[in-house]
C-alpha cells in the first residue's frame, strides 16, 4: 500500500492556503526554484506568497518528503513485522493516510517488536494469548484448566490472571480505537474534556543549592518554572522552551500531566466479554491505562510541544535575522567604531566613506567610583585625534553594544554636548556586536585586514555594519548574530536551514552590483554557490567588467538553470573606474555583448520585451531608467498597465517601486540617565529584537526595554524601527524596564 497523500495535499493542510497555490508551489520547488526568485518573479503563481510565506511553505515542502519517507519505510516494516492480519490492515491504511511525524510513531509504537523480559511478552511465551483470544470472542473462560502446576508462573488461578492481565493490558494498548484516541487527546483540542497540564518541580539538585554556589543565580533566573503549572493549550512556545531550558540546566523536571479519568474512556471497555469477565478486563484496562495509555500521550503532547516550540524560535529567530540583514546602510559618511572595553580597553577605527580604514586606535576609560567609568583626557585626546581625521564635515560614531557600552556611549555624549568634536558635526549611534569577534578571528578577516590586530579587526567590522549592513553580516553564521531567543538550544540543522534560506533571499531582494561583489555576497544571491561566486571573480579578474547579464553564460557553472535564478538579482552598473582592469588580454567572448541599461534593474532578462515595450508605451527612452523623469513617465501609464496581465505589472513595479529596506540605525547626541526614570515617563526608542514573549527596545540607559507580546500591535514594529514608548513597570536593580508602545 502505497501513501495516500502528496505533498501539495500536505502544504495546503499545513498552511491553509488553497490547493492549487500549493500545487504551483510544490512545481516550483520541484523545478529547483529558490525562495526569492518565486517571491519577486513567479508570484503570479503564489497568490503573491511573502518571502516569509514562501519559506514556512519550503519547510513544510521538506517536510512532506520527509514523513513520506518514513511512512514507505514502516509500511515495508509493517509487512515483515506484524502478523495479524486485520491488526495489519488497519495499520497500513492509518500509516499511509496520516501526515504527521509524530502519529506515525504513535502508530507503529505498539507493534515493535518488544524486547524479551517484557510482561507481555513472557505472557506470550507462556500461552495465555489463547485465553485471551476465547475472552474476546465472548466465551466465559475457566482459567482452572489452565493452571499448570509444573509451571511456576501458572500454578495458581491468580498467576493465570496476572499473565492475562500482563498480556491484555498490552494487546488493547495495540488497539486501532486506542492509537485514535491518543491521536485525539495529543491535538489538545479538550477532547472529551480531559484536563492536559504542564508542570514543573524543583529538581532534586536544585534543592541543595546553596548561595555560595555558581548555579544558585539559576533558582532567581528561572524562577516563574520552578512550580509551573498550566493548561497545556495555552502554554506558549517560550515557556516551553524556558522549561526545557532549565531542566538542561538541571534546575526543575517538566512534564505532561493526563488525568487519569482517561481511563473511562478507553475504547478496551466496549469490547463484549462474558459478564463474568468484565471485572477482570476493567483492571486490565486501568492497568493499561497506567502502563501504556497515559504515558504514550504524555511523551506525544511533549513532543508537539517542543516541535511547536521550536519552529516558532526559528521562525521568530529568522525573523529577527531578515530585519538586521535589511538595516537600511547609512553612506556617504566616515564612520568611527568603537569596540567598548574595560580592562583591554575601547578599540577604535575610522572608516573613510568608501570602507577604507583610516586609522585605528585604544583608549581606555578610568574608573571614578564601583559602577561609574569614564574617559580622562588622554582618552579623549586619542578619539578627538582619530575624528579629526575623518576628512568630512559630517561623522557618525557607531558604539558597539557590549561590555561597557552605557559608559563609552555617556562619554561621546559628553564630548557632543561640549561640541569637542567642532567644527565636525558628530552623532553616534548603537550596533550589535554580536559576531564581532567570531569575524575577527577568521581566516577571512585576516585576508580582509592583515595588518590589523584581531581586536581592531571588530571594530572595523562595527564600522563596516553602518555603512554596508547586509554586506558585513553575511560574512558572518546567522546563528552567531544572536537575535533569537533561546536560539542555542535549538536543532542546529533545521535553524541552519531555515536561517541560509532567509539570507539567500535578503541579499537577493536588495541585489548586488556582480562587479564589485565580494565572494561572500555573490555565493549567497539565489542560484549561486560558492564555486559559481568563485567563477564570477575569476572571470572578472582575467576578463575585467562584466558588462552584460548574458556574459554569466559564459561562466563556468552558470547553467540556464542557475542563469535563471540568479540573472534578476546580479546588477551591471555603468563603470565609474578603471580599478578592474583585466589582468589578462579579454577573451573575445566579454567583447560581443553591449551595455544593456535594463541590467541595471532588478528586470528579470526574461521580461525585456516586455519591459521595452512598457518604455515605448510610457514613452521613456532606455537611458532615461533610475531617473525621475522616467518614473513619472511610467507612472502615468499605470491605469494602462494593470489590464495587461500579470508580468506586466511586475515590471512596472520593478521599475517603479524601489527594493524596501528597515529602518537605519538612529543617530543619537545624548543619553538617558536611569536615575531619571519614573512609571509613566514617555521615551523614544529603538527596536533591536523580537522575542516570542515581547519586543525589546532600546531605550539608551544601558539595557533594553521590554513590551510584552500582549501590548503590542497587530503587526510589531521591525528591528531598528524608532518607537515612543511609556514605562509601565520599572526595577533599576534588577535592570528590567517594561514599556508599552504608544
Amino acid at each position: 500500500m502505497a501513501v495516500q497523500w502528496t505533498a501539495d495535499q500536505f502544504i495546503s493542510a499545513e498552511l491553509g492556503i488553497e490547493l492549487d497555490i500549493s500545487r504551483n508551489l510544490v512545481a516550483l520547488f520541484e523545478d529547483g526554484n529558490e525562495v526569492a526568485f518565486i517571491a519577486r518573479y513567479r508570484r503570479h503563481l503564489t497568490g503573491n506568497a511573502s518571502p516569509d510565506d514562501l519559506r514556512h511553505a519550503l519547510d513544510a515542502f521538506n517536510t512532506a518528503k520527509a514523513v513520506k519517507a518514513k511512512a514507505e519505510k514502516l509500511l515495508k516494516r509493517v509487512e515483515g513485522e506484524v502478523e495479524d492480519g486485520h491488526q495489519k490492515a488497519s495499520l497500513k491504511q492509518a500509516l499511509s493516510t496520516t501526515m504527521d511525524a509524530n502519529e506515525l510513531d504513535l502508530l507503529f509504537e505498539p507493534f515493535k517488536k518488544t524486547k524479551k523480559g517484557t510482561l507481555a511478552s513472557r505472557a506470550s511465551e507462556l500461552g495465555v494469548d489463547v485465553i485471551c483470544r476465547r475472552l474476546y470472542d465472548g466465551e466465559r473462560v475457566d482459567l482452572r484448566q489452565y493452571v499448570r502446576c509444573d509451571e511456576e508462573e501458572l500454578n495458581s488461578v491468580a498467576k493465570v490472571e496476572t499473565e492475562m492481565l500482563h498480556y491484555l493490558s498490552d494487546d488493547v494498548h495495540r488497539m486501532q480505537e486506542t492509537q485514535i484516541l491518543i491521536q485525539k487527546m495529543s491535538e489538545l483540542k479538550n477532547y472529551l474534556g480531559i484536563k492536559v497540564s504542564v508542570v514543573s518541580s524543583l529538581s532534586k539538585k536544585a534543592r541543595s543549592l546553596k548561595k555560595s554556589d555558581k548555579d544558585f543565580p539559576l533558582l532567581e533566573h528561572f524562577k516563574l518554572y520552578t512550580s509551573f503549572d498550566k493548561d497545556a493549550r495555552f502554554v506558549q512556545p517560550f515557556q516551553v522552551l524556558a522549561l526545557e531550558r532549565a531542566s538542561s540546566k538541571g534546575i526543575i523536571n517538566w512534564k505532561v500531566r493526563v488525568d487519569d479519568r482517561i481511563g473511562q474512556y478507553h475504547p478496551a471497555l466496549k469490547l463484549r466479554l462474558h459478564g463474568a469477565h468484565l471485572e477482570f478486563l476493567k483492571n486490565a484496562v486501568r492497568d493499561s491505562t497506567k502502563r501504556f495509555l497515559i504515558p504514550t500521550i504524555e511523551r506525544s503532547i511533549r513532543r508537539r510541544l517542543l516541535d511547536k516550540a521550536e519552529r516558532s524560535a526559528i521562525d521568530c529567530f529568522a525573523k529577527n535575522v531578515r530585519e538586521l540583514l535589511l538595516t537600511a546602510p547609512l553612506k556617504g559618511h566616515p564612520v568611527l567604531a568603537i569596540d567598548p572595553g574595560y580592562s583591554n580597553g575601547c578599540k577604535c577605527a575610522l572608516v573613510a566613506a568608501n570602507g577604507e580604514v583610516v586609522e585605528t586606535g585604544i583608549f581606555y576609560l578610568v574608573q571614578r567610583s564601583k559602577e561609574h567609568w569614564e574617559m580622562d583626557s588622554r582618552a579623549e585626546g586619542v578619539l578627538l585625534r582619530m575624528a579629526s581625521k575623518c576628512g568630512s564635515s559630517k561623522l557618525i560614531i557607531a558604539v558597539g553594544n557590549g561590555t561597557a557600552s552605557r559608559m563609552a556611549q555617556c562619554a561621546v555624549a559628553s564630548l557632543i554636548k561640549r561640541n569637542a568634536f567642532s567644527p565636525i558635526s558628530a552623532s553616534f549611534c548603537v550596533i550589535s556586536e554580536c559576531g564581532a569577534s567570531i569575524y575577527s578571528a577568521t581566516e577571512l578577516a585576516a585576508a580582509e585586514l592583515p595588518d590589523l590586530d584581531i581586536n581592531i579587526r571588530s571594530a572595523v567590522s562595527l564600522a563596516r555594519r553602518v555603512m554596508d549592513p547586509i554586506s558585513e553580516y553575511v560574512k558572518i553564521a546567522p546563528k552567531h548574530l544572536g537575535v533569537g531567543s533561546y536560539q542555542h538550544s535549538l536543532n542546529e540543522k533545521r535553524l541552519d536551514e531555515m536561517l541560509d534560506v532567509v539570507v539567500r533571499e535578503c541579499v537577493s531582494s536588495v541585489g548586488v552590483d556582480v562587479n564589485v561583489a565580494s565572494l561572500q555576497l555573490l555565493q549567497k544571491v539565489s542560484g549561486l554557490n560558492k564555486k559559481t561566486a568563485a567563477g564570477i571573480l575569476k572571470y572578472r579578474k582575467e576578463n575585467g567588467r562584466i558588462t552584460n547579464r548574458e556574459v554569466l553564460k559564459e561562466i563556468s557553472g552558470i547553467g540556464p538553470k542557475s542563469f535563471e535564478q540568479c540573472a534578476g538579482f546580479l546588477f551591471v552598473y555603468d563603470d565609474v573606474s578603471s580599478t578592474n582592469e583585466p589582468v589578462k588580454k579579454k577573451r573575445k567572448v566579454a567583447l560581443t555583448f553591449e551595455r544593456n541599461l535594463l541590467d541595471s534593474t532588478p528586470v528579470h532578462p526574461e521580461s525585456y520585451s516586455v519591459a521595452r515595450q512598457m518604455l515605448s508605451l510610457a514613452g521613456c527612452e532606455l537611458s532615461e531608467i533610475g531617473t525621475e523623469l522616467a518614473e513619472r513617465k511610467l507612472l502615468s501609464v499605470e491605469k494602462d498597465i494593470r489590464t495587461r496581465g500579470a508580468e506586466w505589472i511586475l515590471v512596472w513595479e520593478l521599475l517603479t517601486r524601489p527594493v524596501l529596506t528597515c529602518n537605519p540605525p538612529q543617530l543619537l547626541t545624548d543619553v538617558c540617565e536611569m536615575s531619571s526614570l519614573h512609571l509613566g515617563q514617555v521615551l523614544n526608542g529603538v527596536v533591536t529584537n523580537h522575542a516570542q514573549f515581547g519586543v525589546f527596545i532600546d531605550v539608551g540607559v544601558g539595557f533594553n526595554a521590554l513590551a510584552h507580546h500582549s501590548s503590542l500591535p497587530p503587526i510589531p514594529p521591525p528591528v531598528n524601527a524608532s518607537v515612543k514608548v511609556r514605562v509601565v513597570n520599572l526595577d533599576l536593580e534588577r535592570h528590567r524596564i517594561g514599556v508599552v508602545i504608544i
